[in-house]
């Protein structure tokens, strides 16, 4: 599904277009019942349709941006939705955060926690690829910081099929791609905004291409944050003396972080059939912030026994860097590939803290010790990614294989040194040492079974090896297991316009490290948490049944339905180990099923449109939503009761895109996440409202305003209800905020990159022989190479 609106093509490269996509009907006529495209589109304009498309000519119709409500794209792919998020108003000075909160079923909260159907189970990456930077606590402050005009797209896929890993969280994929530079000559974009209370960023990217290389390079600043309060009620219920014993505790917490990130990259067309990548990327975020926090000890009467104030004050920073070798080697076959992937990617996290505390009032005995000390965190992720990856066709179908090795090394070193005297806390203090290694091979066959049916099966196995250290207590723990993890896609094709799918697949969802680490953690006296080395992966087994069409060919509708079952749930699990103590830990307890009904629906009033000779505006607009439930078992002192816990939740999202003038587009976003199930307890709904105006002062330069959270409605409130614990938990998050901000594009398109835009425009993979045909018909017009042998600029990805 789409909502754009698309760039002019030349009257010359449409032309061009046309003949060429009518050349390439003829040739595929007698092949289209047997070989399967990879990627095939299910609906093309035809050549006639592209050549009467308006034309205009010159470096402002180069420039012409594409303009998003963030969109599905015309076809989705056997076994994922794919949403256009490149030059939208909204995106300009956003964090992929904030982008990913307008995709379809999918939520970021303002911990920078990801959802997918109401899942924190998701699995994010780059390019199809792991990065360190994206894993364990890393992520959520990747999610906030990274800047959203880095990707062009996001794939949404719900069920992984056999080519994906599981790394990163399992379950489903939020998979990010980044920007292409493959556009001739030099190209780029500069953009500035500033917000309230010194909030502000920058970005820059920009490419060059000519002959058989290409490079590009990027650079972004982020000063940005939120600020909260929370307001925390834990009461302790005693089955013996039914008694109940309360305590209460207030948080402040300012701090604003500052994001550094810059990269390079380059492409080199060794020789028709070989092309090198490479890039190179880092980044570094501070962790700078200031807390103020008060709790208060009631036990079981209304006068606080124990109540004293902290200030805590953190400092530090993490580096992230990305070093990125790619191969690909194209047969004469079109679409037959092999690609070879290595990459490494770490992440340095350093954190100071210091604690200082003010008793207001203390009993003479009994009470917790209150010394001033400082916390030192040092945590270090090392991932190491080797892939491999052949497509080609095998028989009448397309077979796709691979294997992939990954290794992860993760270091985390916690000090508390007291500030009276310099002395080392060793109940606090712990080094923890995690290694995994993945093995895994695939293998996926996609095979048109008649021209209304089409199948997609695949198969991986993935060998896991994990050791773990607890040096300080010198406690180490190994595991070691197989999984065998199929997936099935099936596809009906009722008409020119529709499409019935049917999924299914099997996935694992590994613990992170700091789930597995069984140190003791204090965060005070009254709160403590630990790991559980012996934690397994949680299996997750979905199916989807979906129906895909255009109503009256034009807009976009779809309605998904869904059920999921996980086995082994890693849940928290919290017991009080004294009067006064709660300690939380994680175990694999019993069951969840998740289930409901997704839909979707994109529209549009074309311009100039009338209605009882009234001109009406011009204005694209989504609407999805997703009501589910949510059912898992419920846990008492001794584990499961066999009882369950159920709740139903139903998010709305959506959107519309207001072209006042052909200069100003008014953009509005909104969501709404419903209740879910969390731990022992539930999280409740909650909502946002965004808004972005832009105003282009020329097809180059624009003006970009946005509006965060207008009517303050991301606060979140957390409730767990056991027997022996009730706790309600509110934090108020301040999101509402307006950014102000300019936008300058340069550089232009050649008119080889504007037939490559024609044939995308009319459904042909630019990648295929029809388009490599374009672009060396388009090549002849202009001055050839000296060396003949090698292929163009324009015949690279």
């Amino acid at each position: 599904m789409s909502l754009l609106f698309r760039p002019h093509q030349s009257v010359l490269s449409a032309a061009i277009a046309a003949l060429l996509l009518s050349w390439h009907a003829q040739t595929q006529a007698q092949t289209n019942d047997s070989a399967p495209a990879k990627g095939k589109e299910e609906s093309k304009p035809n050549a006639a349709q592209l050549a009467a498309q308006p034309a205009t000519s010159g470096p402002e119709a180069a420039t012409t941006p594409v303009v998003n409500v963030v969109s599905e794209r015309q076809t989705n792919r056997i076994d994922r939705q794919v949403y256009d998020i490149k030059n939208d108003a909204s995106t300009a000075g956003s964090s992929i955060g904030d982008v990913l909160n307008n995709v379809p079923s999918v939520n970021v909260d303002p911990n920078g926690t990801v959802r997918l159907r109401g899942s924190e189970r998701v699995t994010v990456l780059v390019d199809g690829k792991p990065t360190a930077q994206m894993q364990g606590e890393n992520r959520a402050a990747a999610i906030n910081a990274l800047p959203a005009e880095n990707y062009e797209s996001v794939q949404v896929i719900n069920n992984p099929g056999a080519e994906f890993g599981n790394e990163a969280g399992g379950g489903p994929i939020l998979n990010l791609i980044s920007r292409r530079y493959t556009k001739p000559g030099g190209n780029g974009s500069v953009a500035g905004n500033l917000g309230p209370a010194g909030r502000k960023n920058a970005f820059a990217n920009g490419s060059y291409s000519a002959g058989y290389a290409s490079v590009n390079g990027s650079f972004n600043y982020r000063r940005d944050g939120n600020e909260s309060e929370g307001d925390d009620v834990r009461e302790r219920l005693d089955p013996a003396s039914s008694s109940v014993s309360r305590l209460h505790q207030t948080s402040q917490r300012r701090g604003l972080t500052d994001f550094i990130q810059g990269g390079v990259g380059g492409r080199y067309n060794y020789n028709e059939r070989d092309t090198l990548t490479a890039s190179l990327s880092l980044n570094k975020r501070g962790n700078d912030f200031r807390s103020n926090e008060h709790l208060s000890d009631f036990g079981t009467g209304s006068v606080p026994l124990v109540d004293y104030l902290t200030r805590r004050v953190g400092s530090g920073d993490a580096l992230n860097h990305e070093v990125v070798a790619g191969w690909e080697r194209r047969f004469n076959t079109d679409g037959e590939s092999l690609k070879v992937d290595l990459r490494h990617s770490s992440n340095n996290n350093n954190a100071d803290t210091a604690a200082l505390y003010q008793p207001v009032m203390l009993p003479a005995t009994g009470a917790p010790v209150l010394r001033d000390y400082t916390q030192n965190l040092e945590s270090l992720i090392r991932l190491t990614d080797l892939s491999s990856d052949y497509s080609g066709k095998v028989g009448s179908g397309f077979l796709t294989a691979g294997g992939r090795w990954q290794r992860t090394r993760q270091t985390t070193d916690y000090r508390y040194l007291f500030l009276d005297n310099g002395g080392l806390d060793t109940r606090r203090s712990n080094l923890f040492k995690l290694a995994q290694d993945v093995t895994a091979a695939y293998a996926t066959y996609e095979l048109p079974l008649n021209p209304l049916w089409s199948f997609k099966g695949g198969l991986r196995v993935e060998h896991t090896a994990l050791d773990l250290d607890q040096v300080s207590t010198s406690v180490q723990a190994s595991n070691s297991y197989t999984n065998y993890l199929p997936s099935l896609f099936l596809t009906y094709k009722l008409d020119q316009f529709s499409n019935l799918r049917l999924s299914y697949a099997d996935r694992i969802s590994r613990p992170a490290a700091g789930d597995l680490n069984p140190f003791v953690n204090y965060a005070s006296e009254y709160s403590i948490s630990s790991g559980n080395p012996h934690l397994l992966p949680v299996k997750l087994h979905s199916l989807e049944l979906g129906y895909e069409t255009k109503i009256k060919g034009l807009m976009p509708a779809s309605l998904r339905g869904y059920l999921r079952h996980e086995s082994d749930v890693i849940t928290e699990r919290r017991t009080f180990i004294s009067p006064t103590t709660l300690l939380t830990t994680k175990e694999n307890e019993g069951d969840r099923a998740a289930g409901g009904v997704e839909f979707s629906i994109m529209a549009m009033i074309p311009p100039n449109m009338k209605w009882n000779g009234i001109s009406l505006p011009s204005i694209r607009f989504m609407f999805n939503g997703n009501w589910g439930f949510i059912e898992q078992d419920r846990l008492g002192l001794l584990g499961p009761t066999g009882e369950k816990r159920r709740t139903p939740s139903l998010g709305l999202q959506g959107g519309a895109q207001w072209s006042i003038t052909p200069d100003d587009t008014l953009t509005f976003m909104t969501f709404r996440q419903g209740k879910q199930l969390s731990g022992e307890g539930y999280r409740e709904p909650f909502s946002m409202v965004n808004l972005a105006l832009e105003h282009k002062f020329s097809p180059r330069l624009s003006l970009n305003l946005r509006a965060n959270d207008v009517f303050r409605g991301t606060d979140q409130r957390y409730r767990v209800d056991t027997d022996v614990l009730r706790d309600h938990n509110d934090v108020n998050v301040h999101q509402r905020r307006l950014y102000v901000g300019l936008r300058y594009t340069f550089g232009g398109v050649a008119g080889n990159d504007a037939v490559r835009n024609a044939l995308q425009a009319a459904g042909v993979n630019p990648d295929s022989q029809v388009a490599k045909d374009a672009m060396r018909m388009m090549q002849g017009q202009q001055s050839k190479p000296e060396v003949t042998e090698k292929p163009a600029a324009e015949k690279k990805n």
